[in-house]
Formats: structure tokens, C-alpha cells, sequence
């Protein structure tokens, strides 16, 4: 912000006056465009105007000429008006700018005897290098019509200078360094002073923004307080060592005039050396050479002098702790960077096996110090057969009649030496009913979908006669005959209901991979004689008997197979010969040594490893109940129970779905009786895919204690719960009641 005193705008008006005069005296101060005069030299006027417009700036302390303003010191626009060069006294002069601001606002003035106008013009807080126009317009007459135009400016940045006073001498565009030679983790103060137009130091805050080459560095290798402000003209850093060495160029900027600097040097002692220390390797896993995956890893050490800061420019050797299968390194040594980290290249070989790196700093053959990387691991990088694991967070869902209940599908993959796969690795998936998440990569091994119920949630096409004599698709309850029983209806069967089974999903996870050996001269490599696991093509086992079923499929057990209901078993065709293929006798894998595939004993053609049976319970959201006598074939359904004396009775009660199969995860059983003592009173059905109904063990006895009755009779029951899917509504709640009498 400008601001005058009375003293000095009273002295400027005088001053002012007195150059007006003298101007107007010599035809208006002169006239080329270069100076700012509006109306060329030897200029025609229009014949139709008489009028002369000259538009010029000056400096508002000496009246000089100003070809451009800057944004610390306004300027007078003064605007010279004669008609047929006669001065214009009293006439009204419009004043208008395209950048800055004008004293008086307004930007009306008026001529004095001389025809001269005066206007302050301020461009304070305008960029460097932007652009202006002054239009003057009086009467009719405009600068901005012919044959006039606009004097146009340009923002210059300020006369000001940056620099330091030595011996009461202005020394410009240097700093003064206090200590311009530093220890490895010096500091100094640096002053710079801004030196104003008059030759004194500018009063005024400025922002100065200090630099260095080394502060500048990634990572940065010396300290600088930066910006700081002025004041009474002085600006002072303080620069800090943090790993620079030898030279280094400090600036210093005005921050509003990039333009406006200084710079001077500086010397850092270097610092002998301290340590050095492993800091990765990238990937800590990586794959034998040939197999197709990652087959190299980036290990990075670091350097540190005696002052505990990053090393730049040591050099460091590099030597393997083993090189069997031919793991080599890139390179034998390196020079650290600024952030006095160093790296190296380590290629795998052909055998799999733990390395590590040893980095060492040697001077004049003497090793300084040194240290060894973490274990890195050379492995197949791919899944085998035996390390293949697959698991749900919730085995019985539900969803056997409600849409979007789901389960989280879990994967854990590690290869031939349990280590865990690349990341990256695809898994694939494939649902019998419901629907799956197709693919994921894994993790540090691992990796998940989501399986969410929905259609279907039956075979498509397979049909039985059940034992109402119609023609179902899924055996339940109210089609087929209890063998304990031998009723059918709403009551849950101790045993299978036999094939095919409803409710029940077979999730089939699978992965390129190989087969799993016993290394019996445990050289990391399958070698003829030694004992492997031979796996057929995977498939997604409808009916879980182990067995591809689809009869329509070449290779299938069709009609030998040992439970029906597979005819829709789907088959993951690896080699896409359409027909369902077996284990082909040799080993399959990438760990297949050259003299076992030389003899016809292994292949290093891959695949895939595949889950174990996963199956997840589409349950039925309907409980069934009903109390039984003894349990499983022995099994007999009671229409009461009876306690006498002291006796203990143990009942089972069994509770399904329609399937006859469990209900969903979290279902709760409460048991209450009006006479009879019953044990437990809670029950609750757990995270299982098993066969069959859930069963729970009631225990019935007699009231004990003063007040307990002779005999009693009354009722059993048993609530059952069947929680809302995760997010849903909807919960079911029922109840079964059986009699039940005492007597003592």
C-alpha cells in the first residue's frame, strides 16, 4: 500500500506545476512512442479534429520520464491537451486504464493553464510482464480513435537490488556467508540485504526465498530457512549440512520478482564413512529361471557417514552367498545415489534355493564394512497341487429361497516350497448354483470372491421319479421317504435322504500350476522313480462323489459312477480336446528335471491345481423340527416323553431345512418345558457345510428342591430362529412342542 504525506503531496504539486509549465512551454514534453506520447511525430490530424493528445509517465518524486511502471512505485499519467496548439485550460480529461488503478477513481481531471493533466496510475500486485492500455478521452476526441492510440505499458519489476554491504560497499548480487566453509554438519547464517532505488536499504517486508543445489536434491541433502521476510531490509537464512559435500551455490529470490537475485558459495567437508545397511529387495520372491515368472529382484542398501546421514558417491561391492543353479548378479558393484542408496541386480538360476547378497565398502583393499541382505527366495513361482487351499468365511449361508445372501470365497496359494505365490497369480472359479466372482490375483498368496445366491438353484436338466411318483430334480422331505421313518412330510430324517441332494453348492477354485512330489534326494527337482500326485482335468463335481459324471463327455465314469446325479458335472478342459482326461502317468511341472523329462518321466507342461471339495449350503430358510429316541439308523421319532424317579433321559432333536439338510449359520434353538427339567436350554447352529440335519442332545429330568411337585405333565418347546441374511430382513421364528410328564 502507497501512502504520501501532506508535506510531500503539497511538494509534488509544486513540482508538478513547475514541469507542467515548462513542458507545455516546449510543445507538451516531446512525442515519440517510445517516450509514451500518444500521436505519432509529424503526425496529420484528422480535419475534422483540432485537437493534440499527448499521454506520457513520470516519476512522481523527480518528474523523469517512465517508460514502464512497477508494482512498488506509482506513477503520474500526464495527459497534455491543446487545441491548434493552443493549451486547453479547465477542460475535462477521462482517464481509464486496462491494468492497475487510478487516483482519483473516477479517473476525471482537469488541464491546468498549461493544458496538462495530471493521474496517478498504481499497478501494485500485478504480475511482472503483464500488459496495459491508457485511454485518454476529451471531448470527442479519443486516444483510442484514430489518428491517436492507447499508450500501452508493460509491468517491469522494481529497481531494487540484492546483495550485501562489505567495507560500507554495496556489494551487488552476493550474499554474505558467515562460515562459507562448513563441517560435514555445519550451519551458517547468510544475510542479504535489499538495496532500494536511492542506493539505501528498502524498508518495506519482502519475501526472499533462499536455495541450494543441495537443498534442492531428492532426498535433500542441506537445510535452508525458507522464505523469510525482511526486515529493515535484511533477510537472513540459516543453512544446515545434512549429507552435502564439497561445493554448493546458495540464492537467494525475491519471491514477488524471481527476476531479482543473488547467489554465493559455500564448501562442505565431506564425512567419513559409517555404515551400511540392507533396505529391500524387490520382490523378496522371485522365480526360477525358465518357468515363466519374475526372474529377477532389485536389493537396495544404504550408506551412512559417521553423522548418521546418507553417503552420496561411495562405491560398494557385491558377492552372492551361493551360486547353485547359476543365480548371478548384474553387476559386482555400484556408486551410491544422494539418498546414499546403492542397488543391484540378482538373477535366478535353475534351482531353487534361498540367496543372499553381501555389500561391502572397501578402501585400498581393506573392507571398511560390510553387511548381507535378507534371505531372498528363488522358487518355482507357481501354485502345486498340495499347498492349494480354499475355504469360505460362512459355509451355510442360506439363500436357498432369498436373493443376494453371500460368502466370501478365500484362497491361500504357496508353491512346491510352501512359499507363498507371486503376487499377481490368477485364480479362477466356477459355482454350481448360485453365482461367483470369476477370477482374482493374489496377494502375498492370497486371495477372495464374493459367492451370492441366486438362480440356479437346481440342475437344469436331471430328473428322478421321487417317492410320490412324480418327477423332481432335488430330493427334499415332502418327496421322498425317511428310511428311519418311512414317512414322508414335515418332519427331518436322521439319515440322507440320498441323491441327488439340494441345497448344497460345489465351488471349484483352480490355478495353473503343477503337481506335488516327494523329493526324495531332496534336490528341488522331481527326478524319475520318485512318488508324485497325478491329477485328472478339474471339474465342478455336482453331486460330490469325486467322480466327472457327465455321461455326455468321452472320459467320464458314466454309467460306473459311484452315486448318480453328476450327469451335469462340468469339466475345466485344459488341453480343449472336449473329452474329460485322467492323469496321464508322468509327472507335470516346471520343477521336471532335464533327466526325468529325458526319459519320459515328467513334463514341464503345467496344471491346474484345483480346491478339495468346497461346497457351501444354499439352506432353506423353513426349520423343521421333531424330537427322535436314539440317533442315525436307530433313530425313532417320540410323540412324548416320560421321567420317572431319579433318571436321566437323552433325547435328540433334529432340525432341517426342506433339503433335510442344515439350516443357516447363527439359527438358534430355545428349549423351554412346563414341568419336566430340560439341558441345554440354548442351541445354535454353527459355520458347516456337513450332510444332513443338525441334531441337538436334550437332556430330560426331574424337578429337584423343596416346593418340586410328585409328578407333573406339560409341554416342550422348542423355538427355532432362523436369522435375516447378513443386511436383509426377514427373519423366520418357529416353534415345536412335545408333552412331557414326571414322576418322582
Amino acid at each position: 500500500m502507497h501512502t504520501l504525506t501532506l508535506y510531500q503531496s503539497v511538494s509534488r504539486w509544486f513540482l508538478w506545476l513547475t514541469i507542467a509549465v515548462s513542458l507545455a512551454a516546449c510543445g507538451g514534453g516531446g512525442g515519440g512512442s517510445d517516450n509514451g506520447f500518444s500521436a505519432p511525430d509529424d503526425a496529420t490530424p484528422d480535419p475534422d479534429s483540432s485537437y493534440s493528445i499527448a499521454v506520457e509517465l513520470r516519476d512522481i518524486e523527480t518528474g523523469e520520464l517512465v517508460d514502464n511502471p512497477n508494482p512498488l512505485e506509482p506513477v503520474y499519467v500526464q495527459v497534455t491537451v491543446k487545441d491548434n496548439n493552443d493549451p486547453i485550460v479547465s477542460g475535462n480529461v477521462s482517464v481509464s486504464t486496462t491494468l492497475g488503478s487510478l487516483t482519483p477513481e473516477s479517473g476525471q481531471v482537469l488541464t491546468n493553464e498549461s493544458g496538462v493533466a495530471l493521474i496517478e496510475l498504481d499497478v501494485e500486485g500485478q504480475d511482472i510482464g503483464s500488459a496495459g492500455e491508457i485511454v485518454v478521452t476529451y471531448d470527442t476526441a479519443s486516444t483510442n480513435q484514430a489518428p491517436f492510440s492507447p499508450l500501452r505499458f508493460t509491468v517491469v519489476e522494481p529497481a531494487l537490488q540484492l546483495g550485501y554491504f562489505n567495507n560500507g560497499q554495496f556489494v551487488p548480487g552476493s550474499l554474505e556467508i558467515v562460515a562459507p566453509v562448513l563441517s560435514s554438519t555445519g550451519s551458517t547464517p547468510i544475510d542479504v540485504i535489499v538495496q532500494g532505488p536511492d542506493g539505501e536499504p528498502y524498508l518495506e517486508p519482502l519475501e526472499v526465498v533462499f536455495s541450494s543445489n543441495c537443498s534442492q536434491g531428492e532426498p535433500p541433502a542441506a537445510s535452508l530457512d525458507s522464505p523469510v521476510t525482511t526486515t529493515n531490509g535484511t533477510a537472513t537464512s540459516t543453512f544446515t549440512a545434512e549429507g552435502c559435500e564439497g561445493q554448493d551455490t546458495v540464492t537467494a529470490t525475491l519471491a514477488a520478482y524471481p527476476g531479482i537475485s543473488a547467489s554465493s558459495q559455500l564448501e562442505v567437508s565431506p564425512a567419513e564413512i559409517g555404515s551400511i545397511e540392507f533396505i529391500s529387495a524387490d520382490p523378496a520372491i522371485i522365480s526360477i529361471r525358465g518357468s515363466g515368472g519374475k526372474e529377477t529382484s532389485t536389493l537396495v542398501f544404504r550408506v551412512f557417514n559417521k553423522d548418521g546421514l546418507p553417503a552420496n558417491g561411495v562405491d560398494v561391492n557385491f558377492e552372492l552367498t551361493t551360486v547353485i543353479g547359476g543365480v548371478s548378479l548384474t553387476s559386482n558393484s555400484g556408486v551410491t545415489d544422494a539418498a546414499g542408496d546403492v542397488k543391484v541386480l540378482v538373477s535366478s538360476g535353475t534351482v531353487a534355493t534361498p540367496v543372499r547378497v553381501k555389500a561391502s565398502i572397501v578402501d585400498n583393499g581393506v573392507v571398511i564394512t560390510s553387511t548381507v541382505s535378507n534371505e531372498l527366495t528363488i522358487s518355482t513361482g507357481i501354485p502345486d497341487q498340495d499347498s492349494f487351499s480354499v475355504s469360505a468365511t460362512v459355509l451355510n449361508p442360506g439363500g436357498g429361497n432369498i436373493d443376494n445372501v453371500t460368502s466370501t470365497i478365500n484362497v491361500l496359494a504357496a508353491d512346491s516350497f510352501n512359499n507363498p505365490i507371486p503376487d499377481g497369480t490368477a485364480i479362477s472359479f466356477r459355482t454350481e448354483y448360485g453365482s461367483i466372482e470369476g477370477s482374482c490375483t493374489t496377494v502375498d498368496g492370497a486371495c477372495s470372491v464374493q459367492w451370492t445366491s441366486q438362480d440356479p438353484r437346481q440342475p437344469l436338466k436331471y430328473t428322478f421319479i421321487d417317492d410320490n411318483g412324480g418327477s423332481s430334480s432335488l430330493r427334499t422331505i415332502h418327496n421322498s421317504v425317511c428310511p428311519v421313518t418311512g414317512e414322508i412330510g414335515d418332519v427331518p430324517c436322521p439319515v440322507s435322504l440320498g441323491q441327488p441332494y439340494g441345497g448344497r453348492s460345489s465351488i471349484l477354485a483352480y490355478a495353473l500350476g503343477q503337481e506335488s512330489f516327494v523329493d526324495a534326494n531332496s534336490n528341488g527337482l522331481f527326478d524319475a522313480g520318485e512318488e508324485f500326485e497325478d491329477l485328472p482335468e478339474a471339474f465342478v463335481d455336482h453331486n460330490e462323489d469325486g467322480e466327472f459324471g457327465n455321461s455326455g463327455t468321452a472320459g467320464s465314469c458314466y454309467p460306473d459312477c459311484p452315486q448318480v446325479a453328476g450327469d451335469e458335472d462340468r469339466m475345466v478342459d485344459l488341453n480343449e480336446n472336449k473329452g474329460y482326461d485322467k492323469g496321464n502317468d508322468i509327472y507335470n511341472g516346471v520343477l521336471c528335471s532335464d533327466a526325468a523329462e529325458a526319459v519320459g518321466a515328467c513334463s514341464k507342461e503345467l496344471v491346474h491345481v484345483r480346491s478339495d471339495e468346497l461346497t457351501i449350503l444354499v439352506a432353506g430358510h423353513n426349520p423343521y423340527g421333531a424330537l427322535f429316541d436314539g440317533e442315525g439308523s436307530s433313530a425313532a421319532l417320540i410323540s412324548k416323553v416320560e421321567v420317572s424317579g431319579n433318571e436321566i433321559k437323552r433325547h435328540n432333536f433334529y432340525l432341517s431345512d426342506v433339503y433335510n439338510g442344515r439350516l443357516p449359520f447363527g439359527t438358534t434353538v430355545k428349549v423351554e418345558s412346563d414341568e419336566c427339567v430340560v439341558e441345554p436350554e440354548d442351541y445354535v447352529v454353527g459355520n458347516t457345510s456337513a450332510y444332513g440335519p443338525s441334531k441337538v442332545q436334550i437332556f430330560f429330568s426331574t424337578p429337584k428342591g423343596e416346593g418340586a411337585k410328585p409328578e407333573g405333565s406339560g409341554l416342550v418347546s422348542f423355538e427355532v430362529n432362523v436369522p435375516a441374511p447378513a443386511g436383509g430382513t426377514g427373519s423366520v421364528t418357529r416353534t415345536f412342542r412335545t408333552p412331557c410328564s414326571y414322576k418322582k
